[in-house]
């Protein structure tokens, strides 16, 4: 399993500690893309899941999310997905889950090294393997 949009992504600016940067883990598996995601806002923690679909190799569209309400959704990962149509980009060799004023690309996390028990821990998961099985 891989594809460019596969790994740890951190975007750290801002961020008082590196337990504080905002995150993304990935799996993609051809134009599927699965994983988590999460961030720090006043004081409290922010995570979910994530289902994207890649387009080409460098422009994906985050279709589905679930987690712990805040910014990103208002549906917990138990209650379902909640449907979005955000991007996501590769640029400059850094992921963007954001677009410009001017549609250009606003990337801001860098590629990180996962560690190999995080990463065999998401890939377990049933439902990343339900999610990766399933046609985008």
């Amino acid at each position: 399993m891989g594809g460019a949009f596969a790994g740890a992504w951190a975007s750290c600016e801002g961020a008082a500690s590196p337990e504080e940067c905002s995150r993304y883990l990935l799996v993609q598996r051809g134009e599927r893309i699965c994983g988590t995601w999460s961030y720090v806002a006043s004081g409290q923690i922010y995570e979910g899941r994530v289902i994207a679909r890649a387009s080409t190799r460098t422009l994906a569209r985050r279709t589905q999310i679930c987690g712990r309400p805040g910014s990103e959704t208002d549906t917990e990962c138990a209650d379902g997905w909640q449907a979005i149509d955000k991007p996501l980009q590769l640029c400059d060799g850094k992921l963007s889950d954001m677009a410009g004023a001017d549609g250009a690309c606003f990337a801001d996390y860098e590629s990180v090294p996962a560690a190999e028990a995080e990463r065999t821990a998401l890939e377990t998961q049933p439902w990343l393997q339900a999610c990766l099985a399933a046609d985008p």
